[in-house]
């Protein structure tokens, strides 16, 4: 507290309500359910790719596209519902009155929040790409131990052209591309959730209306692209209130150009990060002047 009675933003406050936040969602049992299925379906990718795909290099693409796909679900699915109910419990609880009865400033309350579930995520998805690495890391051995060391199977030049394709396929640093956005997509999720959070009061409201955002955010982008060739007045009208408030989370979904081999430039991942980034300010912002009027 200054001599003017003024309350300067600490970060120091910021990060204690963010390492509490982190506390709680881990102990919530949704958290380990959802966290334990997600790995559970991920390691479950090389099974199904041995009994439904013949051809290596088939099996390989779906164990890609099934593991980004098991991490970007259950990641979007931790930051809905875990952050829906994070407002609200403190209200239900009323452990947020002695909270904000501290020197403690409500951009630090809420951007602690934010904060805390952005830091879990990363855990989140940090974990569950380790195991997506150990996953395709296995499937490399395998292949070269069925095929290189196989005394029934001729080890000739094409041979070798497909083991050394496969491990490229298994190796390709667009992955990390992937993961890398699959992260900030998930992040841009935890700050909608929060901003419904400051003005709804129901975790079931919180989870529905964030969930709703998902499905949207993902075929924002297709429903531009009709409206762009569309000679309806009504429809050039909507577009750009469609774009300014719904969020394109298709543009970070690249798990379909990484599984066919193709290659993502760097400019369109910083690009793409630049624009998550912006997003996610202006929803932090929104959701500071909400809670800053809300009476508590």
């Amino acid at each position: 507290m200054t001599n003017s009675g003024h309350l300067f933003f600490s970060l120091d406050r910021m990060w204690t309500i963010g390492r509490n936040t982190m506390t709680e969602v881990i102990r919530q049992k949704f958290f380990y359910i959802l966290l334990l299925f997600g790995i559970v379906v991920l390691c479950t990718a090389i099974y199904f790719s041995q009994i439904t795909i013949s051809t290596p290099a088939e099996q390989v693409k779906f164990i890609k596209d099934f593991g980004l796909a098991a991490i970007m679900v259950f990641g979007s699915l931790i930051a809905i519902v875990g952050t829906a109910q994070l407002l609200p419990l403190e209200l239900d609880n009323r452990t947020i009155y002695p909270i904000l009865a501290k020197p403690v400033h409500r951009a630090e309350f809420l951007l602690g929040k934010f904060v805390g579930m952005a830091a879990l995520l990363f855990l989140t998805v940090l974990l569950m790409s380790g195991i997506f690495a150990g996953l395709l890391f296995y499937a490399e051995h395998y292949f070269k131990q069925t095929t290189l060391s196989d005394p029934t199977v001729a080890v000739d030049a094409s041979t070798r052209e497909l083991v050394n394709m496969l491990v490229r396929q298994i190796r390709d640093v667009n992955l990390v591309k992937a993961v890398v956005l699959t992260y900030f997509k998930v992040v841009m999720v935890c700050a909608i959730s929060l901003l419904i959070s400051t003005f709804a009061t129901s975790v079931i409201f919180n989870v529905i209306a964030s969930f709703m955002i998902y499905v949207c955010g993902h075929l924002e982008s297709t429903a531009r692209q009709v409206w762009v060739g569309s000679q309806a007045s009504w429809s050039k009208f909507m577009l750009p209130i469609i774009t300014f408030f719904v969020p394109d989370l298709n543009a970070f979904n690249i798990a379909d150009a990484v599984v066919n081999g193709q290659f993502v430039p760097m400019h369109y991942v910083y690009k793409t990060i630049g624009y998550g980034l912006f997003y996610t300010s202006a929803v932090l912002a929104a959701a500071y002047v909400i809670f800053q009027e809300k009476e508590i």
